[in-house]
């Protein structure tokens, strides 16, 4: 398993501590117990050894879906559609807009541990451990580590968490490269929209849309929207991980089913009811904001989408399009990617051909999104010591049994040449 703390100790100096003994009492002050707490009781109750058992057992034997009426997910009462108010937060992902929209999330846009992961569970089957990996790594990047909050868009305007330890929460507006990245279905890339990664690219959607041009036989499988995949900066967790998992989870999480289509089919008006797109034909296309929604009588999948899941299909979308699975960026103009030498960037351990091997590409993705953290979370010296060690006991805990290699010092200053890694 890989050990975090010991690429916390790589990343911070231990000249900080010494020169600011104060973090020593900061240290002693600062309290995770809570999500601790929370994470613990949500891993005992979930039972993650069975539902990695039965998710290998359904790939091992193919086993045919199946589909029920409880699949149907209600839309009505509480969880009726409500567009948000200009209080309210949306981002870029529009899978957890339509959770707040729908009431599963709060409405605000800001929203919690236990919330998120009910949320994301009971509208569209996400395993529970791919949701508390998910909502916990948001939590640690993006979010309020002390509240266990966080947010699906803006800031929450919070100054600080506590003084002089903790920045304030960012919300995935502000994870640019950390959680949202440049190889997104439908939003923009960041150096080429001015820092706009929350916004709907008409042109991408578009893109997307008319790789099914036919309404009567159109479904946006997996193999559709891995042909969709391209990429300005490719960092492994953001863009390897998060972006080509993304477009898994469109094919996935958004398609309907029904007793004649228990695997699921993603047609045209339910791809633009989940983002937002209004219009009849593609010249007529518009994007509204905050108005993504569930489409009626939409059935969620049958299975959990547990992380034996993501794993599996993270290396066969990038098998069947090697483009998708490039590692590094673009200089500053179009057509100027320079790749990352993966062997470089691990002291040798792994390298391009090593890493599709096995679970080897979630590992270093998953080694290099920790190795990170101590440049996203702006003040943290003694609070990162702590949150790592929560995510290394917790969120590892969680994962397949994926007999990760030793990945205990990266060399990440090789994506420092990017001008769109911040």
């Amino acid at each position: 398993m890989v050990n975090f703390k010991l690429l916390l100790a790589a990343a911070l100096p231990l000249t900080s501590v010494l020169a600011f003994p104060q973090f020593a009492a900061e240290r002693r002050g600062l309290n995770l117990s809570h999500f601790e707490k929370t994470v613990d009781d949500i891993i005992k109750r979930a039972n993650i050894p069975q539902l990695h058992a039965d998710a290998h057992e359904r790939r091992r034997s193919k086993r045919a879906p199946i589909f029920s009426e409880s699949q149907l997910v209600d839309i009505s009462g509480a969880h009726a559609f409500q567009a948000p108010t200009a209080s309210d937060t949306r981002g870029p992902c529009p899978g957890l807009n339509v959770l707040s929209n729908h009431g599963y999330f709060a409405r605000s846009g800001n929203t919690n541990l236990v919330e998120s992961i009910n949320g994301l569970v009971e509208v569209f089957n996400m395993g529970v451990d791919t949701a508390t990996a998910l909502v916990a790594y948001s939590i640690a990047i993006i979010g309020d580590p002390i509240a266990i909050t966080w947010s699906i868009g803006r800031s929450p305007g919070k100054s600080t968490l506590l003084p002089g330890i903790l920045s304030a929460p960012g919300g995935i507006d502000q994870s640019h490269n950390n959680y949202e990245s440049d190889a997104s279905v439908t939003r923009g890339d960041s150096y080429l929209y001015n820092g706009d990664v929350w916004s709907v690219q008409i042109d991408k959607f578009k893109a997307l849309y008319n790789l099914q041009p036919d309404p009567t036989t159109a479904d946006y499988t997996r193999d559709i929207l891995v042909q969709h995949h391209n990429w300005t900066i490719q960092q492994p967790w953001s863009g390897l991980v998060v972006a080509t998992a993304a477009h898994n989870f469109v094919a996935h999480f958004f398609a309907n089913h029904s007793a004649s289509r228990p695997e699921g089919y993603l047609d045209q008006s339910t791809l633009k009811s989940f983002f937002s797109i209004v219009g009849d034909t593609p010249d007529t296309f518009q994007w509204i904001p905050g108005q993504e929604r569930i489409p009626a009588n939409w059935y969620k999948p049958s299975t959990p989408y547990t992380l034996v899941d993501v794993v599996t299909e993270l290396v066969a979308a990038i098998l069947a399009v090697p483009a998708a699975g490039k590692i590094g960026g673009n200089t500053g103009k179009v057509n100027s990617f320079v790749g990352v030498d993966v062997a470089n960037v691990t002291g040798g351990i792994l390298n391009a051909q090593t890493l599709l091997e096995g679970n080897n590409l979630f590992c270093f993705a998953y080694a290099t999104a920790r190795a990170g953290v101590p440049t996203i979370l702006g003040g943290l010296v003694s609070t990162l010591g702590q949150t790592l060690g929560f995510l290394d006991s917790k969120l590892s805990g969680i994962l397949p049994q994926l007999g990760c290699p030793q990945l205990d010092k990266l060399n990440l200053s090789a994506f420092n040449q990017f001008p769109g890694r911040g």
